[in-house]
């Protein structure tokens, strides 16, 4: 008695039918568009002004609170003073 190879048949034309659904979604949908967003991305970036907005303060030096009532506990090379 032969045993039916019909849905045999079928899983092996479903699963060719899938992977060239996919072969060609990745080749002619997914790969070109992303070629296309890397040149775009490059071209903006070449052709468009970058500016820096980092949005820091320069703080002078005659701004800046100085400690009251100090000693002096270091000496002129960063090491403490020995008394």
């Amino acid at each position: 008695m032969k045993t039916p190879n019909s849905h045999i048949d079928t899983a092996k034309l479903t699963s060719k039918i899938t992977n060239g659904i996919g072969w060609f979604t990745a080749w002619f949908i997914v790969f070109p568009a992303m070629v296309m967003y890397g040149i775009l991305s490059l071209l903006i970036t070449k052709f468009t002004e970058s500016k820096d907005d980092a949005n820091t303060r320069e703080t002078s030096v005659e701004s800046k609170i100085h400690p009251k009532n100090t000693k002096e506990v270091r000496n002129d090379f960063g090491y403490p003073k020995i008394r």
